[in-house]
């Protein structure tokens, strides 16, 4: 039920942009009078013309559209607000320029006022004002308007009208409308113009497509209304209608516009909802239902807090409300407990509530722990090892460094290097050191992979070591060379112990050629005296000589052993 307010003659102060087609100024008390707020109003232009009825609009939009710079027009209307109350308004605009910006600025202030017969006047009340906003209507720059009797020829049409579909006055006046209709679509046009006939005072709308002379198609929307003379009869039939192929065009390219945006909203893998000021559902997608494990036909009119409770209390809900109640996006990364998931999650507030999208980043999050648990273990087994591991980039620089390395390199400086500098060249070496190793790392930039035995510095005490380094190339994706990594690998204890065998098998071929030619000989001797001695006759007087030369062998026997072990232990 529609109800009358009482009147707060409050004005109201409104400034439009015309080229902007925006308003630069809304006073704070519109939503006294027209019941919409400032914010409704600043971002739907439309709101204030969806109050006022349509049967009038358009008349109110002609003499607005029509307005000449510098003058005014004070207009009376009732407005239905949208909180169901009828209201009266006056409305004086006037029509201004921006010296700053050249745009024409329509400046408007309105009141609520006491109820009266609606009516549409300009501030001057004068016949010669009068007859000049009725000739700006008949000839708008927009607006189509006919004539045409009841016999449906054209008895008037306005400039406007002509010149959109080409034609000359006395090409149409006189003739049947069905001239300037598609005979596909004539019957649309006997229907109302019927309609029209039928029921006086009746505002009757047709949508219909209209050639030009040229066979261009113009879709046209008018309100058709019959006119009665004195006695009550109908005589003519007045049109107001629009060329709306534009209109039209962009409503469809929107449509399709709307359609491409559902598509892509249902086929994001990212979880999309949009709530209401009372946190109710308005849209969810697939992805959403699918998370969350609820159709959409459960979702769609419910409180957020009523169907997920487990959000109270959590990162989610602080963010929806400060997005809320700043009106300013919201963007975090959290995880959810319940749903064991990680979320990367923005929200966008408006006027009308919240648009969330959540992605789902579990398996990144998990995967950066796995690459997080790899690299300090890797980290860890690069660190534990004596072994020195460093990387240069295409210009020498140090990339990366184990401690082992680092410390090696304090020991030989003094100085501990740091990622960025330039191997060797900042740490006090001489110029043949750094040419050296701009030698060895050139050659893996040019793609070779060598190993080398060098000799360094490995304490504080200067001692020399022994290296074993490998050269290799890094290569980038692209398999371009970007960089050198080096491994060296202390051989200092494997060079001795072969140091060691070498003396040892040098010692054994001395003993294996004592053996064969020191210690044959008196053997030999032994040998042969043994074969001598007279076994039948033990009292033999030779064989106490031969025992004596026996006992001379031995002692060349002995000495040769001392020999030979003298060189095992002494390698002399």
């Amino acid at each position: 039920m529609l109800n009358h307010t009482t009147i707060n003659a409050v004005d109201c102060v409104l400034a439009y942009d015309t080229h902007e087609q925006k308003y630069l100024f809304i006073g704070p008390g519109i939503d006294t009078i027209l019941g919409i707020t400032a914010q409704e109003l600043y971002q739907n232009n439309d709101a204030w013309d969806q109050l006022i009825p349509k049967k009038h609009l358009a008349g109110i939009k002609s003499l607005v559209n029509n307005l000449a710079e510098n003058n005014s027009i004070e207009l009376s209307y009732q407005i239905t607000t949208p909180q169901q109350i009828i209201k009266s308004i006056t409305d004086k605009k006037s029509l201004i320029t921006d010296e700053a910006t050249g745009h024409k600025i329509l400046l408007s202030t309105i009141k609520e006022t006491p109820a009266k017969p609606i009516c549409i006047t300009a501030a001057s009340t004068g016949a010669e004002h009068s007859q000049q906003f009725l000739n700006s209507l008949i000839d708008s720059q927009t607006s189509f308007l006919i004539r045409i009797n009841t016999d449906g020829n054209y008895t008037f049409v306005n400039k406007q009208y002509l010149k959109t579909l080409g034609y000359k006055a006395k090409d149409v006046l006189g003739q049947h409308f069905s001239i300037t209709s598609l005979p596909e679509e004539s019957h649309l046009c006997e229907t109302a113009f019927m309609e029209c006939l039928n029921n006086p005072g009746k505002v009757v709308r047709l949508l219909h497509k209209k050639p030009d002379v040229h066979g261009n198609l113009h879709d046209t929307e008018w309100e058709l209304i019959s006119i009665v003379n004195e006695t009550g009869q109908v005589c003519e039939i007045q049109g107001i209608g629009h060329d709306v192929t534009e209109k039209i065009k962009i409503e469809a390219e929107i449509r399709d516009t709307a359609q491409k945006l559902d598509t892509f909203i249902e086929s994001i893998t990212d979880s999309f909802f949009i709530i209401d000021n009372e946190w109710r559902f308005v849209r969810v997608n697939a992805a959403f239902e699918k998370v969350w494990g609820k159709p959409r036909a459960q979702l769609l009119g419910k409180t957020i807090w009523d169907l997920f409770p487990e959000l109270i209390n959590t990162p989610f809900e602080t963010a929806y409300r400060e997005a809320r109640t700043k009106q300013e996006s919201v963007k975090f990364m959290v995880h959810f407990a319940p749903l064991n998931k990680w979320f990367r999650t923005a929200v966008y507030p408006s006027a009308k509530g919240l648009t969330v999208f959540a992605k789902n980043v579990t398996y990144e999050m998990r995967a950066q722990e796995d690459a997080l648990w790899t690299k300090n273990n890797l980290e860890a087994l690069i660190n534990n090892t004596n072994d020195k591991i460093w990387s240069v980039d295409t210009e020498s620089r140090y990339v990366y460094m184990n401690n082992a390395y680092i410390a090696q390199i304090k020991a030989m400086t003094g100085v501990y290097p740091q990622k960025g500098e330039y191997s060797y060249k900042d740490m006090g070496f001489p110029q043949e050191v750094i040419d050296e190793w701009s030698a060895y790392y050139q050659r893996a930039l040019n793609g070779e992979n060598y190993t080398l035995v060098l000799e360094s510095v490995d304490d504080e005490a200067k001692n020399p070591a022994f290296y074993e380094v490998n050269f290799n190339p890094i290569f980038a994706s692209n398999g371009e060379i970007k960089g050198v990594g080096c491994f060296a690998h202390d051989i200092s204890e494997r060079l001795k112990i072969e140091q060691e065998l070498l003396s040892q098998n040098k010692r054994m071929r001395n003993i294996a050629s004592l053996s064969s030619h020191e210690l044959r000989r008196p053997v030999a001797s032994m040998l042969g005296l043994i074969n001598i001695i007279d076994r039948e006759n033990p009292n033999n007087p030779e064989n106490k000589q031969i025992i004596d030369y026996l006992q001379i062998v031995s002692t060349e026997i002995d000495d040769v052993i001392r020999l030979i072990v003298d060189h095992t232990f002494t390698g002399k």
